[in-house]
Order: structure tokens, then C-alpha cells, then sequence
């Protein structure tokens, strides 16, 4: 599920993260939603089983393009320092609902969230990067639920 604004520079990082690799996971059972800034729709449309991947910008102080990965369940116990405009409200959905869905959040430290339609040079430089770290994860991720669904 990839959250974001695409109108305001590394806001939308997410949403452009997954388009790259949507071409990377065509042949996997990923499914790539595009929320936007539609946390709450994402939220409502899932199932209690699913198991979900958030991809969004974040602002912790970390360098800019920084690849961090949070588990939902730990974020749900725990109001970590992190300013999203998006996901803290699919967080606050799932404490209202009291609802534990599976899965992670994957945080892209952005460098400029301010009107525009590009990214900032610091991320823009660090694309590839960014992209090969980011399915890293995900490919790790689905690995481990792989090896969890057998056992």
C-alpha cells in the first residue's frame, strides 16, 4: 500500500517507490495499492487476514533517504517519534478499531515536504538506491511469511 502526495515533493516518495517496483514483483502475489492520501480508504478496504506493507515518506531527523522499516504490531504498542501524514492515521484506525492487522511499515526519510511536483534533489539522486533497499526489504519480508505459512 503505498501512501502519499504526490503534489508535495518527497511526500509522494512512496507512491513513486512502488510504481518502480511494481515492474520488479510483476510475477509475485504483491498486490500494489495506490492510497495516495487516502489512509482511511486503504484502511476499510482490507480483510482481517491480510498482511500489509505500507510504503510512505518520514521525517525522524534521519539523513534524507534513509529506508526504515517498522513492524505495525510494535507502532500500535508504542507511539514512536515519527511524523507521517498518512500513516499515523491508519494507525489511529487501527487503535480506534482495536483491529491488529499483520504487516509493516516501510519509511522513506524525505528531505523537502513542501508544494511541488518532483522530488527533492537529495532523494531524486538517491532513486536507485532507495528502490534496490526498498525491495530488499520486501523481498525479505515475503520470504519470512513464506517460511511462517509452511510451518
Amino acid at each position: 500500500m503505498a501512501v502519499g502526495s504526490r503534489l508535495m515533493k518527497d511526500d509522494g516518495i512512496g507512491l513513486i517507490v512502488a510504481q518502480e517496483l511494481e515492474k520488479r514483483f510483476h510475477d509475485s502475489e504483491l498486490e500494489i495499492t495506490y492510497g495516495e492520501t487516502d489512509s482511511e480508504g486503504c484502511f476499510y478496504s482490507l480483510n482481517p487476514d491480510d498482511f500489509v506493507l505500507i510504503l510512505d515518506a518520514m521525517t525522524t531527523g534521519e539523513r534524507p533517504g534513509t529506508v526504515k522499516i517498522f513492524s505495525l504490531n510494535e507502532l500500535m504498542d508504542q507511539r514512536a517519534d515519527l511524523s507521517m501524514q498518512h500513516d499515523m492515521s491508519f494507525l489511529d484506525l487501527m487503535k480506534l478499531y482495536r483491529c491488529s492487522i499483520r504487516g509493516y511499515l516501510i519509511g522513506i526519510e524525505a528531505s523537502l515536504i513542501v508544494p511541488g511536483l518532483e522530488l527533492s534533489p537529495a532523494l531524486y539522486r538517491q532513486f536507485p538506491e532507495i528502490c534496490r533497499e526498498t525491495e530488499d526489504i520486501i523481498r525479505g519480508i515475503l520470504s519470512k511469511e513464506a517460511k511462517r505459512k509452511t510451518e
